[in-house]
């Protein structure tokens, strides 16, 4: 249908315009309904439409991640929650409002109902940051809360008005009390709790000032305590609180109970009173203390001094007309003190020293002093000294020991004169013994040797006796067997007693102690049996009895406590004469002497040993029936390589050379160094061990050492550094110790160049017994050359291309006997076929081959053929010394420098399995005869 235009043109425009119009407000309302369509894409918060069934219809941007949940088919714990609210408000057709938490995030949530398009439109709003903002809030509120809870302190908060309006927990425990306290004044406090009104009044008082100078106000309050029947001290304080509007807030009111402080305080006024007094009480004690008390600091001022120490200054300083003891005293004397004084604060420990000071008028001042290190509490270091005056005892000491050397003089000088023509008289009277003499020269002749016999035996008594009253007897230390000892020396006298018509009773000490074998004075002990001996005969008359036995008492696994007894039916000794016959020049009875004969020395001396070797004489006698004496002594038990030694002594001048010196042996092969200390233990020789150069280089610095026995290779610092080391010592003498190789190189270069290296002497390895006492003896006595030749051994040809196969172990079919796997002669000859000493060996072998057959292995991976070598190098003596001569030819091509690696890595290979086969039938140990 056609719409016709009018014709009036002015009509015909008004219609134009009209439509104009109503086409701009068109396209006005498109534009806003196209701004609206945009609004839900550009809310940051998400926005849902949903259909009275469930169904998600809409969802802008910001709604993508619970839009995805609407979709899922899922469980989902959002998507109940957003559909039940579009239902519930087209249900209602009111607005809902609820708290939702999606994608843990929290969201308030509008359910807005479109009840005539059967939907609702769903906004939430992110309200995460105010949830968490509350939440630390209550966090923060609960931790203050805590901290008041818990706070030792009184804390509330009043108003301008003087109520409470906070009360903590340390001020009121009780909640409820603490609630009803809110609102209320300290005044009514006090009047509920009978405290005094005074508090109360004091308290408003002191609040009014707080509020006018608006500053904080303190003061200190005591209250009653009726629990406790005492009182409580409060430290309290007022702090006003004001706005920005200048207006009061309110106060707070805290407090502390300072009542333990208070107590302290008391208590420390009283301990400072009672130390004064101690203080004085102690002054006085040291004034009056007849020593000399001192303290000095560090730098050598004297910070303390006694009344005894300042006296004695002031002596010193009027003798010698100066104004201070330090400037009389010499140069020498003030440098001994500070010397001393640093040596105890460098030390920290205590040091007792002698000084002597002369005076100006000639007198000689000695004192011992103590000093000790005093730490005070702040750390620092003081000397405190206790000085004792000593002169006296002093110049006593000098005339005794003055005393003393003339009566040594007087001995050594009678000895000598009388045993000089005493010896010719003897010697001469023997010599005319022999010849042809009748029955009464014969007879003088007798009467001569026996009454020299007797002179010389009184001569010897008086010098024992002396040398052990002087201090100077000194006790050998040798291996013996105690009961052979023992009755060898009682022999010749128990023949005398039968001659005399004496019966004599013996009981041996091997009857109760199989292996007698000690360390100790075999000389020393048989003479204070023989003195007990001698005397039994001397006592006992014919027809009577002497008894002689040896008993074991105890034992250790080092030592061996024996006992040994002479009884007699002889005369016997009075109980009061027990103690003096072991005075010296003392006898039981005045006539003693003149019937039997005697010095009075034999039991002083007798018991003067025993107690030198650590053991006790004693007697038990009755008159008339006799008498019983013994003596127990626990020695060290002899090894047995010492056992051996005792039994085939060395050449006399080796033995005396070697006898007595120590030793520092330098190996690190166990093995090797329980050899070397086995040998020469046996003989006396002291051994200190060290098992690297560096560890010999401390013990050198240590000790003094006769003779120093260095390995060549070891590990870490070998054993010519160790050589140099030691001849650059600081000490020209220490520096000059003789030094003696130790190696498996025992070829004429080799010793050149150790010789160059600054050593003495080189001995090869395995060593022989003989050889190495030699050297030591050449090395101790300071000869140039071995005292006996040692020729050096020949080098063996070194096979580099292949390894000889080695014998196969003992269970393969057609195996080498174990026995061909080794060779012990050349152990037995050098342990002399001493089994102690074999199986001490072999243990050492057993112990530490496992050792070197893992380092082996371990440079086998690295193919780390300088470390194989020195384990072959190291293995060389210990497997010699057990007759492995099968491994030779391997050892040989892996200490060799020109062998390729390949058959380096055969030698290897080949010496590991054949220690671990060697290891499988070596014996562990010898039988023990």
């Amino acid at each position: 249908m056609k719409t016709e235009l009018p014709n009036d043109p002015a009509e015909l425009r008004a219609l134009l315009l009209a439509e104009r119009a109503r086409r701009e407000q068109a396209e006005a309302t498109v534009e806003q309904l196209r701004f609206a369509s945009r609004m839900p894409e550009l809310n940051p918060n998400p926005v849902l439409r949903v259909s009275a069934t469930g169904q998600l219809l809409m969802a802008n941007p910001a709604a993508g991640l619970l839009a995805e949940e609407m979709r899922g088919t899922g469980p989902s714990r959002i998507r109940p929650q957003l559909v039940n609210a579009a239902v519930q408000c087209l249900r209602t057709g009111e607005l809902a409002q609820q708290e939702i938490v999606a994608n843990d995030q929290n969201y308030l949530l509008f359910a807005v109902p479109v009840v005539e398009e059967g939907c609702a439109m769903l906004y939430l709003t992110d309200i995460t940051a105010q949830r968490q903002a509350k939440q630390q809030m209550r966090e923060q509120f609960a931790f203050y809360e805590s901290i008041m809870a818990h706070l030792p302190a009184v804390v509330t908060v009043l108003d301008p008005d003087q109520r409470y309006r906070y009360v903590n927990a340390y001020a009121e425990p009780d909640a409820d009390q603490r609630q009803a306290r809110i609102g209320r004044t300290f005044a009514d406090h006090c009047a509920k709790h009978g405290l005094p009104e005074e508090l109360a009044a004091r308290r408003y008082r002191l609040f009014a000032r707080a509020v006018q100078t608006r500053t904080t106000v303190s003061w200190e309050e005591r209250w009653p305590d009726t629990a406790a029947d005492t009182h409580r001290n409060w430290l309290c304080y007022y702090q006003p609180v004001f706005g920005n509007d200048e207006v009061l807030h309110h106060v707070i009111c805290y407090g502390l109970d300072i009542s333990n402080l208070r107590q302290a305080e008391a208590r420390t006024r009283e301990s400072e009173a009672a130390a004064e007094a101690q203080q004085l009480f102690t002054n006085l004690v040291l004034d009056l203390n007849p020593n000399l008390i001192w303290v000095r600091d560090a730098q050598g001022r004297t910070v303390f001094e006694n009344g005894e120490m300042r006296a004695q200054r002031r002596h010193i300083a009027e003798v010698a007309g100066a104004v201070s003891m330090e400037a009389a005293m010499s140069k020498e004397e003030i440098q001994a003190a500070v010397l001393a004084d640093q040596t105890v604060l460098h030390t920290g420990q205590p040091l007792t020293s002698l000084l002597s000071v002369k005076l100006a008028d000639g007198e000689m001042r000695w004192y011992q002093t103590v000093r000790c290190p005093l730490v005070l509490p702040d750390g620092t270091a003081q000397v405190l000294g206790v000085s004792t005056d000593i002169s006296a005892l002093k110049n006593a000491q000098h005339a005794a020991e003055a005393a003393a050397t003339a009566r040594e003089n007087f001995l050594a000088n009678m000895s000598h004169e009388i045993r000089t023509p005493l010896n010719g008289v003897l010697g001469m009277t023997s010599l005319l013994a022999k010849t042809g003499l009748d029955e009464q020269q014969r007879n003088y002749t007798a009467v001569i040797q026996h009454s020299g016999r007797h002179l010389l035996n009184v001569v010897n008594d008086v010098l024992d006796m002396a040398k052990i009253t002087s201090g100077n007897l000194e006790l050998e230390k040798a291996a013996f067997n105690l009961c052979d000892s023992m009755a060898s020396a009682s022999q010749p006298l128990v023949m005398q007693a039968e001659e005399k018509g004496i019966r004599v009773v013996g009981t041996m000490l091997r009857d109760s102690c199989p292996h007698p074998w000690v360390l100790g004075d075999s000389y020393r002990l048989n003479q204070v049996l023989i003195n007990l001996l001698s005397n039994a005969i001397k006592f006992t008359p014919v027809g009577g009895t002497v008894t002689v036995g040896g008993y074991y008492v105890s034992e250790t696994e080092d030592t061996l406590t024996t006992e040994f007894r002479v009884t007699d039916t002889g005369i016997g000794i009075a109980e009061d004469k027990l103690e003096s016959i072991f005075k010296e020049f003392t006898q039981a009875y005045a006539d003693t002497t003149r019937q039997f004969g005697g010095t009075g020395l034999g039991l002083s001396i007798s018991r003067a040993l025993v107690a030198q070797m650590g053991g006790q004489l004693t007697v038990q006698s009755e008159p008339g029936k006799g008498s019983s004496f013994a003596f127990r002594t626990t020695l060290p038990k002899a090894d047995a390589a010492a056992r051996q030694a005792a039994l085939a002594p060395l050449a006399p001048v080796q033995e005396a050379a070697v006898r007595g010196a120590r030793v520092l042996l330098v190996e690190d092969n166990a093995v090797n160094r329980e050899v070397a200390q086995l040998l020469l233990e046996a003989h006396g020789v002291t051994v200190d061990e060290a098992a690297s150069g560096l560890e010999a280089l401390e013990l050198f610095e240590i000790n003094r050492y006769d003779v120093v026995l260095m390995d060549i290779q070891m590990p870490g610092m070998n054993g010519l550094e160790a050589t140099a080391r030691i001849r650059a010592h600081a000490d020209a003498r220490r520096a000059a110790t003789p030094i003696l190789a130790l190696t498996a190189n025992a070829f004429r270069a080799d010793a050149e160049k150790y010789h160059a290296a600054g050593m003495n002497d080189t001995l090869p390895k395995p060593f022989d017994e003989a050889e190495l006492l030699s050297k030591l003896a050449s090395l101790i006595a300071g000869v140039p050359g071995p005292l006996v030749d040692v020729k050096p051994a020949t080098a063996a040809p070194v096979a580099t291309a292949a390894v000889p196969p080695l014998p196969a172990t003992a269970a393969a079919p057609g195996a080498v006997p174990a026995a061909a796997l080794f060779d012990l002669a050349l152990l037995h000859q050098t342990a002399h076929g001493n089994a102690t000493f074999i199986n001490r060996i072999l243990t050492s072998f057993h112990t530490n081959t496992p050792t070197s057959v893992a380092d082996l292995h371990t440079a086998l991976a690295a193919a780390d053929w300088a470390a194989a070598a020195a384990v072959a190098h190291k293995l060389r003596p210990s497997l010699k010394l057990i007759g492995a001569g099968q491994l030779g030819p391997v050892m040989e091509v892996l200490e060799s420098k020109t062998g390729t690696d390949a058959a380096r890595r055969e030698a290897a290979e080949a010496l590991a399995a054949g220690l671990t086969e060697l290891l499988a039938v070596l014996p562990t140990a010898v039988p023990v005869a």
